[in-house]
């Protein structure tokens, strides 16, 4: 009985103890954090966008994504010898154009406008909806056997002044 009682103390115990740590760790997050920056190494952005801060805008409620970027991206590296400088807002500065908007699915809906808005700005636009690849993104994050990837469209780069090396094409699951 001893046994019995002590074992369900250490059960509870140890229950107690997994659930008061806080989980501050998102792997989806991490990921399409370290690929919205590693992407960017293949896009040459045209002259107007190589100076002042280098903007990545983040469309909607992304808060894992935004503090993974900001712990392990923006405070550490740059993009072409500028500084990382991200911003979370839903309307496009027209002072501060970003060379990188990446949309959220609960703002999927208004991809056509940012899309326009940014037409031959020289903005990586990144979206995570299903077929936006097709229609307006340059990147779009899909998932494949529960691992992430994207979708990469050459013409929407085109569209808004993005040249793009060829070999994106070996790394994306489908070009258009």
């Amino acid at each position: 009985m001893i046994f019995f009682s002590r074992h369900i103390l250490l059960s509870f115990l140890a229950l107690f103890l997994l659930s008061s740590f806080k989980q501050d760790y998102d792997i989806n997050a991490k990921i399409k954090a370290v690929y919205i920056y590693n992407l960017t190494r293949y896009f040459e952005w045209p002259s107007s966008s190589k100076s002042g801060n280098f903007i990545i805008q983040i469309v909607g409620n992304a808060n894992a994504l935004i503090k993974e970027l900001n712990d392990n991206v923006v405070s550490k590296k740059t993009i072409g010898g500028q500084k990382i400088e991200l911003i979370n807002s839903t309307k496009i500065d027209k002072n501060k154009i970003p060379q990188v908007l990446y949309i959220t699915p609960e703002y999927s809906s208004s991809i056509k406008s940012y899309a326009s808005q940014l037409k031959n700005k020289g903005t990586l636009l990144i979206t995570d909806q299903e077929g936006a690849a097709k229609t307006y993104a340059v990147i779009n994050f899909i998932v494949i056997e529960s691992k992430q990837k994207f979708e990469y469209n050459k013409q929407n780069a085109s569209k808004y002044g993005l040249k793009a090396s060829e070999d994106i094409k070996n790394l994306a699951s489908a070009v258009y």
